[in-house]
């Protein structure tokens, strides 16, 4: 790798982590205003949700790249406030098998909604091209990294 290439490399993962950061952080203050949670707490409800049936804790955490003691404390919180049920997966008695409640549905919902309009009033208008082309640089970043290239929900065209 030449010197300029090492500089370009090094920017895009000095921007990559700046932007992540600067995302948790909009995406944990607008979830706490609107809905009263977490970003995490919403993204594992939004696993959840998204994946019906059974799905671990271990699973819920390889989604998110979270700890799987992180996606624990979440899934207590939810427990407590009546938006998930955990019950002995049926596989395993090892194995808990989460489901959110119809409250845990409702909030997943409407952080949706909050954050659709979030990004349509927040997130510059990217042109398609630029769009399709960092896409791909961060699915292989991500891929080198031993992620999958592409999220389930966002397979690239």
């Amino acid at each position: 790798m030449s010197a300029t290439e090492w500089d370009k490399t090094a920017t895009l993962w000095f921007l990559v982590r700046q932007a992540a950061a600067r995302m948790d952080r909009a995406g944990d203050a607008l979830y706490r205003q609107e809905l009263g949670v977490s970003l995490a707490q919403f993204l594992v409800l939004s696993v959840v949700d998204a994946h019906p049936g059974p799905l671990n804790q271990q699973a819920i955490a390889d989604r998110l790249g979270l700890t799987k003691g992180t996606v624990s404390r979440q899934i207590e919180l939810a427990v407590e406030s009546g938006r998930m049920t955990v019950e002995t997966a049926v596989h395993s008695r090892r194995e808990h098998a989460v489901r959110l409640t119809s409250e845990g549905a409702a909030l997943v919902r409407k952080g949706d909604a909050v954050l659709a309009k979030s990004l349509e009033s927040d997130m510059p208008a990217f042109v398609p091209d630029e769009l399709a082309a960092t896409l791909r640089t961060l699915s292989a970043l991500n891929a080198s990294m031993g992620g999958p290239p592409s999220p389930e929900w966002g397979a690239q065209q």
